[in-house]
């Protein structure tokens, strides 16, 4: 069996490469030629998988690491008999820790309080259940919006006008652009208008969720603030985007350690499933946790608000993709490719052990995730 893989997914080789040969290409390169005589394809977001890639192709089976498959045609697949799957939820940890990391972050930027800001959370899936969660846990009220929860019974949700009065909106929703409830532009200028004065944006979803001419000229305007991992014209970021954004990070927020390898765990699953494959031995997991300590003089609310920027490093993956800008002021923009394909190593709340000095400490940091001793 010939495997055609994105060379940024990890341990392909441990797992799918019990069953066949693996050929690692990069994922935004690949093309109809590189699959011509393939059997499986493995892919990330970056890669669109339709008739243009796979006509006329032996690919059986495609298998994306993401949570996400905006980026795949599954009618076309389906109707070509073409089985396919995808990992959701594999980095929703990783991905609302992070959101919470970037919220902070600009909140110190902005000089806002942050434990004292109110959050909407539009999309509660499985991001922003978790992101839900976690700002409970920091007692920060927190309201979340799902129209297709709710049109299916879920309760403890509500409209869009109430959590778009929140003075924090972080969007955690699928890219789509058909059905009842299509996400592509939903803030559109209408609705980014309707916003209070001040309002922090965070989204780490997907940047067609938001129109991209209407955010920009409020935030030009100082009307509207935005905190972004995901961007309008990926895998392009323009100079000033970055300047008109207080928080700007290169599409990393699901890139745990962990949330990558369950990514490729849950394909793998589902590939062995299809083949009737005996699933063959998956890497062990890395279990061993990393030490965060804190001087014994620091207040509580500093230990959590390390413990998270630690975990999650938001302030260095902002201050690597602006340098990277900086550096070419011809191009005035960058490829964050570049920076995502080298991204070092980060591993989520579980993994880290912190040693604790009060009953109320502990508590809240194990909410957290995290581990405490």
């Amino acid at each position: 069996m010939k495997i055609i893989a994105d060379s940024n997914i990890p341990l392909v080789a441990e797992t799918f490469g019990q069953h066949g040969d693996v050929r690692f290409l990069a994922g935004r390169e690949l093309c109809n030629a590189d699959l011509a005589e393939a059997d499986v394809l493995l892919v990330r977001s970056v890669t669109r998988v339709d008739q243009d890639l796979l006509e006329g192709t032996g690919i059986r089976f495609v298998g994306s690491a993401t949570i996400g498959i905006d980026h795949l045609d599954t009618t076309w697949l389906e109707k070509n008999n073409i089985s396919w799957a995808h990992a959701p939820g594999c980095n929703a940890d990783s991905a609302a820790q992070y959101t919470l990391a970037m919220m902070w972050l600009a909140c110190e930027r902005l000089q806002k309080p942050f434990r004292q800001q109110r959050v909407g959370i539009i999309g509660r899936g499985n991001v922003g259940r978790r992101l839900e969660h976690l700002l409970k846990a920091l007692e920060i009220p927190v309201r979340a919006c799902d129209p297709p929860l709710q049109e299916a019974g879920v309760e403890q949700l509500v409209s869009m006008p109430e959590v778009c009065a929140n003075s924090i909106i972080s969007l955690h929703v699928p890219l789509t652009r058909t059905g009842n409830h299509p996400t592509e532009n939903l803030f559109d200028q209408k609705l980014l208008q309707t916003l209070y004065p001040g309002t922090l944006l965070i989204n780490t979803s997907r940047g067609s969720v938001i129109e991209k001419s209407g955010l920009y000229s409020q935030l030009l305007s100082g009307r509207l603030h935005a905190a972004l991992d995901v961007w309008p014209d990926e895998p392009t970021i323009k100079q000033e985007w970055l300047e008109a954004v207080c928080v700007a990070t290169p599409h990393v927020a699901g890139y745990s350690l962990e949330g990558k390898q369950a990514g490729t765990e849950m394909i793998y699953q589902a590939f062995c499933k299809i083949f009737s494959f005996e699933t063959g031995d998956l890497p062990p997991a890395n279990t061993h946790a990393v030490a965060l300590n804190f001087p014994q003089s620091l207040p509580a609310d500093q230990v959590l608000q390390q413990a998270i920027q630690s975990s999650c490093p938001v302030l260095r993956d902002d201050t690597a993709l602006r340098a990277a800008t900086r550096s070419q002021p011809a191009e005035g923009e960058i490829q964050i490719d570049r920076i995502r394909a080298s991204y070092p190593s980060r591993r989520e709340f579980k993994s880290h052990l912190i040693q604790t000095r009060s009953e109320t400490e502990t508590c809240q940091l194990r909410q957290l995730g995290f581990k405490t001793a």
